[in-house]
């Protein structure tokens, strides 16, 4: 009961700059002297500051206090093909510092690329580019690593966070991969391994647009498509942790081959990559467009194929209109199940405009209940791998502010 007071007054002072101790007796609901015992435990380890008397409105003048932000400090870092970008926080979710490491060795294909099967790659040699990746950012940034209370990593793919196991990384060509113990073994700190979907969400949750909103969705639509999921204010991994991959529900029996080994998935028809595979397959074709006869759907981008559908290329259009349809059949079946307040779509996919979004939204309006009325918000930019990294930060964040009721995936102590 003494934890769960205690975090019930941290969760307060996080959300509110500065409270004086009634305020906080008001908002929890806990006697004015079992405030004034947590807030002068929390200030004697430093993780609360005292600001002494406020302007007095009347009364007796309130006594002060606020989170002490700079307490304790969080790594969040995006495991990608190709590089690491990592973060470091304090308990605002505030960046410290940022890096971005290239990682040494056969990379995946990129978002614009041509999807092609991926290189396999030793979890060996990723495990001690993460380690040293982090190394290099504890001692460049200057914090003290005695303040470190954990590492949040964020991965492509499906992921068992309760274990720290990957389950299946198209990325890395991975299966049940454990990541989490081998790098917390090593760090001598807590990990959690997550899917860069639910990063997304935990993001947003913590300084986007699903601030202060109970239950949403964060949809990532990029190379592959996938979502997080908040309900409650928690995010919802399911048991597993494959909760939001509505990007691998068939939508048909037949159709394009989707990465998972199935045909019809929502990824398949719908991903920046399978909108280059149909641009590439119609040029081979022979079918007339703007874009031009490429080598190989790599070297087009689907910026290029966005700015082509605007110019007036009726294949872009036609690509873009097929992908959007199917992506909005996929996000009314998330909808439906979830029942969210808000939809966030977000990721490098944005960049397609509305000859993709328009049908898509056409799409959700004909699938959904008319009784969801959830809000759909677009991110206007394509989310930047620092934004990646930070919500990684933020899951770990997420699970240091826990109620103690609900299980934690870190067993680090604030202060």
């Amino acid at each position: 009961m003494a934890d769960i007071n205690r975090n019930l007054v941290v969760n307060v002072l996080r959300t509110c700059p500065v409270m004086s101790r009634a305020d906080l007796s008001r908002a929890t609901g806990l006697s004015g002297p079992t405030v004034s015992s947590i807030v002068a435990d929390l200030t004697s380890r430093g993780l609360v500051q005292d600001l002494g008397q406020g302007l007095s409105s009347g009364g007796r003048p309130p006594f002060l206090v606020r989170l002490n932000d700079k307490a304790n400090y969080v790594i969040g870092l995006k495991l990608m093909g190709h590089a690491i970008s990592l973060v470091v926080t304090d308990l605002s979710a505030t960046v410290m510092y940022a890096q971005v490491t290239p990682l040494v060795g056969p990379a995946a294909a990129m978002p614009d690329q041509k999807a092609r099967p991926p290189v396999p790659r030793d979890p060996g040699s990723i495990i001690d580019a993460v380690c040293a990746a982090i190394d290099t950012a504890v001692s460049s940034s200057g914090v003290d690593v005695g303040r470190l209370i954990g590492v949040g990593v964020g991965i492509n793919g499906t992921v068992d966070a309760t274990t720290g196991t990957c389950r299946l990384s198209p990325t890395f060509n991975w299966k049940n991969v454990p990541l989490a113990r081998p790098i917390s073994d090593r760090l001598g700190h807590p990990v959690i391994l997550e899917n860069d979907a639910n990063t997304l969400a935990a993001a947003e949750q913590w300084f986007g647009r699903g601030a202060g909103v109970d239950t949403f969705i964060a949809v990532a639509v990029g190379a592959g498509i996938g979502s997080g999921v908040v309900v409650n204010g928690q995010l919802y991994r399911g048991t597993d942790g494959a909760a939001g991959e509505f990007g691998h529900v068939q939508l048909s029996d037949t159709g394009p081959l989707c990465s998972c080994g199935r045909v019809g998935c929502v990824e398949a028809w719908a991903s920046d990559r399978a909108i280059l595979r149909d641009i590439h397959a119609a040029i081979d074709e022979g079918r007339e467009t703007s874009l031009g006869r490429v080598g190989n759907t790599g070297e087009l981008t689907i910026a290029q194929v966005a700015a082509a559908a605007e110019h007036g290329d009726e294949l872009s259009r036609q690509v873009l209109s097929q992908a959007g349809h199917y992506l909005g059949r996929g996000i009314a079946t998330l909808m439906t199940v979830i029942n969210p307040r808000l939809v966030i779509i977000s990721g490098e996919g944005v960049e397609a405009g509305h000859w993709r979004f328009d049908p898509m939204m056409r799409a959700i309006e004909s699938s959904v209940f008319p009784d969801i009325n959830a809000e759909i918000i677009f991110a206007p930019e394509p989310l930047d791998d620092t934004r990646w990294a930070r919500g990684a930060a933020c899951v770990v964040l997420g699970e240091i502010f826990n109620t103690p009721t609900q299980p934690s995936l870190v067993d680090a102590r604030l202060g």
